[in-house]
């Protein structure tokens, strides 16, 4: 076993991503996310939903609720509370998401 910790195994891969590039990820993510509108007993869940996933997407250092929220100025006991006691059931998000995904499977000729 090394002595040393090595932290650096690889450097990470050169980004190359336009301005246009990442607009159209953000167009396409927002609209993937509204696909799941109907999941959430109210409309501020798909907001928080939207803000947490923008916050692990994005560059804060340390992914946590509250970082994530100062970072993009939210606040942070509102996305707490959506993450850890907002009531929503995984069932109607599981039954949208295979609903998309078959007809994703559908379209691309896939049986």
């Amino acid at each position: 076993m090394p002595a040393e910790i090595v932290t650096e195994t690889c450097p990470a891969p050169e980004c190359n991503l336009t301005e246009q590039d990442i607009e159209q990820f953000l167009e396409e993510m927002t609209n993937y996310i509204e696909l799941f509108e109907l999941a959430f007993q109210r409309a501020e869940q798909l907001e928080w939903s939207k803000a947490y996933l923008r916050g692990l997407l994005g560059d804060t250092p340390r992914k946590n609720v509250e970082r994530m929220a100062l970072d993009w100025g939210d606040k942070a006991r509102s996305m707490q509370h959506f993450i850890g006691q907002s009531p929503w059931k995984p069932e109607p998000v599981t039954f949208i998401k295979g609903w998309w995904l078959r007809r994703w499977e559908k379209w691309m000729g896939w049986p």
